[in-house]
């Protein structure tokens, strides 16, 4: 839901015309060697705009995520359990992070981490607010 709030599909848009325009650059400089620009170009695309712009996406994804859930009354620190868990789950399986579209498991703790003073207020007033709720319905049925 966070990546649509965000509109990441039309950031990715943009970035495949960006990679485009890369290429042909490459293939105007390569001339005859035609193959070898394509290759370099869609390489320096791929580890200088899309992985680093896809992992920005999915740390953003995650805050907002984290924050919609506090929102809705789900304790944030859940989030990191999930973490954890995929990462003994995925254990040594995979790739270095800068060859990854995600973020690591390790970085996404630390990123979670870092947000939850914020969204620990939201997570609590939801709480309140839900406890206060049923105390009004169960009034009203008594």
């Amino acid at each position: 839901m966070a990546h649509a709030l965000r509109e990441h599909g039309r950031e990715r848009m943009s970035e495949a015309m960006t990679q485009s325009a890369l290429t042909n650059v490459a293939l105007a400089v390569a001339g005859a060697n035609y193959a070898t620009g394509i290759n370099a170009a869609n390489q320096l695309a791929q580890y200088a705009l899309v992985l680093p712009n896809s992992r920005q996406n999915e740390s953003e994804a995650d805050a907002i995520g984290l924050e919609l859930a506090a929102r809705a009354g789900y304790d944030p620190h859940a989030a990191i359990t999930v973490w954890e868990k995929m990462l003994k789950a995925t254990q040594g399986k995979n790739p270095p992070e800068f060859l990854s579209t995600h973020p690591s498991g390790e970085t996404r703790i630390e990123q979670l981490n870092a947000l939850i003073p914020a969204v620990e207020p939201l997570y609590l007033s939801a709480n309140k607010a839900s406890k206060t709720q049923q105390s009004k319905t169960s009034v009203k049925t008594n």
